[in-house]
């Protein structure tokens, strides 16, 4: 049967046909602002309270090309009693592939352990797990030169199934540096639909199964002061693997005086991402406002028909003070 549209919705009658080995979580280019996403164990990781959200077109210049939107917010609190530093946070993201469309609401808690791994920069290792609902859903839109009622593994009228979804990860920070390694789906959800199908029309009973893979995700970064003291290289590293294949990102940004930056990723085999943003002290209120885009020029044989993907982040953080000890002082007054 041939299917005369996008490419992504080409890419989705292969996995619905054929068990698939790509990855299936969304992808982003400003990855290093986007951590509680893949690891649940950087939630509270910022001393405060922080909401952002991301926005994402994908190979534009293709039908059916991906489309992804979060909301998510996290931020830090201290466990009374045992006096446990933690963190907790809230992840919902929606993404839409073709006919297929993902929605996923995840809650995470992370609990921080002081660790000092370099004597001079101490930090805290998470130890997190986020868990929630996962959708998915398939539609029916299909434009076909064959009919595809004739095609088992495609559902006539679409469906629409959620399942229960878990992630785990670790974190270690400091002021300098971070390393962090995750697995999302480790419920390795399954959706399925069947139906009898319609004999009027000629459409063959269907049954239809799709399965989220396990993924990995290690990332790393360090922030080097350069010579001129207002300046910051911020290299990092972002690994993606559904443990059959992987995708590696190599960034590097440079931060002036903690108000602009700007900088380059390379995704292998992919695109190479030019991005840019805006830190920002409003002064009417308190806490920072963080602003970024993001152009991926591809590189991969989808040049020839898309104008690049396009990502926009915002974010704003509100530090929490630090509570002051409670100083206790007799006076001579009542010895």
């Amino acid at each position: 049967m041939k299917l005369k549209f996008g490419i992504a919705s080409l890419i989705l009658m292969v996995s619905l046909v054929f068990e698939s080995n790509a990855q299936q979580d969304p992808q982003f280019s400003q990855n290093m602002h986007n951590k509680l996403f893949f690891n649940p164990a950087y939630a509270g990781m910022n001393d405060g309270i922080c909401v952002y959200s991301i926005a994402r077109q994908q190979w534009v210049g293709f039908e059916g090309r991906p489309e992804t939107y979060l909301l998510g917010g996290h931020g830090t609190f201290i466990i009374p009693g045992i006096n446990l530093r933690s963190g907790g946070g809230l992840v919902i993201t929606g993404d839409a592939l073709g006919q297929m469309h993902f929605t996923s609401v995840k809650g995470s808690y992370s609990a921080h352990i002081p660790l000092n791994i370099i004597g001079s920069d101490p930090g805290y290792l998470g130890i997190g797990v986020s868990a929630g609902f996962l959708q998915f859903g398939l539609g029916n839109n299909w434009r076909s030169t064959d009919s595809y009622f004739i095609d088992p593994s495609i559902p006539d009228g679409g469906f629409q199934a959620s399942a229960f979804d878990m992630d785990f990860g670790l974190f270690y920070k400091t002021n300098r540096m971070f390393i962090g390694a995750s697995m999302t789906h480790l419920t390795g959800s399954s959706f399925s639909d069947e139906g009898p199908g319609d004999p009027n029309i000629g459409a063959l009973p269907y049954n239809t199964t799709f399965r989220m893979k396990s993924h990995l995700f290690v990332m790393g970064g360090y922030d080097f002061p350069l010579p001129n003291p207002l300046f910051v290289l911020k290299p990092s590293v972002f690994v993606k693997s559904d443990l059959v294949s992987a995708q590696v990102d190599v960034n590097a940004l440079v931060e002036y005086n903690n108000f602009i930056w700007g900088g380059l990723t390379y995704r292998y085999i992919d695109a190479v991402v030019l991005m840019a943003g805006v830190n920002w002290e409003p002064g009417t209120i308190p806490g920072t406002l963080r602003t970024g885009y993001a152009y991926d020029v591809t590189t991969n044989k989808l040049a020839s028909g898309s104008s690049g993907s396009h990502e926009i982040f915002v974010q704003y953080c509100l530090k929490l003070k630090q509570k002051s000890p409670v100083s206790r002082h007799k006076s001579v007054r009542f010895l």
